[in-house]
Order: structure tokens, then sequence, then C-alpha cells
């Protein structure tokens, strides 16, 4: 069997990139998660994100799962520490390039304070509570 030396860094690689720094309880407990959001205030922010983001935004539905829940998530990559607060989960329908609804796709927000970030499908995302 032949070992190439490219093939063998780049597995390398691969292995390394998908490293996550662990949480420990201690961080959870101590951790500032900001101020909790208000629901017209967040709900408003999070349906104005969508609406730029979406090729066919109006009129978008959102439903709401549930109220924000403290967690954390790893917004500037699995090797740094995560950033804690947040957590929002939202079931959006919008129509598709035909105008016609699809189906309610789960998305998920993070909030601290006043910054809310759409977190993608692969973002590592942990409730706490």
């Amino acid at each position: 069997m032949k070992v190439y030396p490219r093939s063998l860094l780049i597995l390398l690689l691969l292995l390394v990139a998908g490293c996550v720094t662990p949480v420990t309880p201690e961080q959870i407990a101590s951790a500032d998660y900001g101020t909790v959001p208000e629901s017209s205030v967040y709900q408003k922010a999070i349906q104005d994100l969508v609406q730029q983001s979406l090729l066919e935004p109006f009129p978008a539905r959102l439903r709401f799962i549930g109220e924000p829940q403290k967690g954390y998530a790893y917004l500037s990559g699995r090797r740094k520490p995560p950033e804690f607060g947040y957590i929002v989960h939202v079931g959006i329908t919008a129509k598709n390039l035909m105008g016609e609804y699809g189906g309610e796709k789960p998305r998920r927000f993070f909030i601290k304070n006043e910054a809310l970030y759409l977190l993608n499908e692969s973002d590592k995302v942990e409730v706490v509570e």
C-alpha cells in the first residue's frame, strides 16, 4: 500500500479542523449570557434578518418554537472558545422561485445583548438549561 504524503497531510488537517474546544461545567455556570431578550424585540429582529436573506422574502412565515434558551455557539470556528448567549429556534416557510410555499425549514439564531446571528446547520450549538 502506497501512502502519499499530500494525502496524509490533508487527512491530518481535516482531523484537526474538526476539533472542538470543550466547554466545562464551570464555564457554563459562570458565563455571561447577556440580557434576556424581549420577545417583541428579538422576534422583529429575526423577521427583519430573514427578510433580508431570502430570495422571495414576502410573505415568509415564521413560527417561533419556544422561548429563547441559554446556550452557547461556536461563532468564530470550532477551535476558538464558544460565545454564550441565547438560542432561538424558528421554523421558516418561504416561497420558492416558482412562487409556491415549500416546507418549513428549522433555523437557529444566536442572541447576545444587541447582537443577532443566523446560525448555519453545521454550527455547533448547545442549549444548557
